[in-house]
């Protein structure tokens, strides 16, 4: 009796260690298959932009993890918390700014971020920076042709194709290149930076500017293309709303809109002057010929302008001129206006 007791915890002990054995076998296929499905890139749509992440000095893995998941870059913050470990190298993510894409497997991450694969520079591209601005700045920082970034700017459809942002009703990205500080990898191309860009500025009109624009009879395209006007005319943030006021009083009565930085786009020498001679230049971009807006914007308006555009001072104010300080004076009649250029010393 004894000796059978004795045979049959034996017996319950091999199958309890089976059973475990089974148990801890399958668990392991299990989780292997999970972390497999997990750690394969978040999309392989190349179409997709990448994003800019800054690892603080300090940071957990457990919120780096948090931090990709929540930026949309990898699929599961546990799985890369559980792949770090395996790969021993919970202790040598490096702190920095990382430029990070959604087509990376979670392998290729936790490498960027292990070997300090930190290839960022910091870009400036201030308010008002017209394309060719914008390609050299980007050039002399070594982050782009010059020719070939203007191509593609210029051209927004060899980017899009017929999939234009915004229902663009021309090819030039002219005005959606958004004034920002940026970081940029130095693997990155020229398309992808401009989608980075284009991004930033579909990100901030629709938080901030979309909301007002249903109550404009503008479309955001006439926006962004009255707004770079304004830009490229106001130094002086207080006149923003002053010059809209302007130029939204004169498409009421059907006044050109003679704004001098519309022939400047269009002349071949740059200049900060407008010559008499440059009136008569033949363009859809001279406001001096042609009623109403031009074809598209002039250059990168800022977040101020645009809002400046939708939020209008209520003026009669018709004409302003430069008092050679950075700031303007402005009139309601022709005939006040040349007394302000006589007085001005024009």
């Amino acid at each position: 009796m004894k000796r059978n007791l004795q045979v049959n915890k034996k017996r319950t002990g091999l199958i309890l260690v089976r059973f475990l054995f089974i148990l801890a076998f399958f668990s392991i296929i299990a989780t292997s298959v999970f972390v497999y499905f997990n750690a394969k890139p978040l999309t392989e749509e190349p179409g997709v932009p990448g994003k800019m992440i800054m690892i603080s000095s300090g940071m957990s893995t457990g919120h780096i993890g948090d931090l990709l998941e929540k930026e949309g870059l990898i699929q599961n913050s546990f799985v890369f918390k559980f792949v770090v470990r395996a790969l021993e190298v919970e202790h040598s993510l490096q702190a920095g700014y990382y430029f990070l894409r959604p087509q990376m497997s979670l392998v290729e991450i936790i490498n960027h971020l292990n070997t300090g694969d930190i290839l960022l520079k910091r870009v400036v591209i201030p308010e008002g920076f017209e394309i060719e601005q914008i390609a050299k700045t980007l050039a002399d920082h070594g982050l782009a042709d010059e020719a070939h970034f203007k191509r593609l700017a210029f051209n927004g459809s060899l980017i899009f194709g017929e999939d234009m942002p915004h229902d663009l009703p021309i090819d030039s990205l002219e005005g959606y290149l958004f004034p920002d500080t940026y970081f940029f990898s130095l693997s990155q191309t020229e398309e992808s930076i401009i989608r980075q860009m284009i991004q930033r500025f579909t990100n901030v009109v629709t938080n901030e500017v979309l909301p007002l624009l249903s109550d404009s009879s503008f479309t955001l395209h006439e926006l962004v293309t009255l707004a770079s006007i304004v830009e490229k005319e106001i130094m002086v943030a207080e006149e923003r709303a002053l010059a809209a006021s302007v130029y939204l009083n004169r498409l009421d009565i059907n006044m050109p809109l003679q704004a001098d930085p519309t022939v400047r786009y269009v002349t071949e020498e740059k200049r900060p002057q407008v010559l008499y001679k440059d009136l008569d230049i033949d363009s859809p971009y001279n406001t001096y010929r042609n009623l109403g807006l031009p074809p598209g914007p002039i250059a990168s308006p800022g977040l101020a302008s645009m809002l400046a555009v939708l939020n209008p001072k209520e003026t009669d104010y018709l004409f302003f001129v430069s008092r050679r300080d950075g700031t303007h004076e402005f009139t309601r009649t022709y005939t006040e206006h040349l007394e302000a250029r006589r007085l001005l010393g024009y």
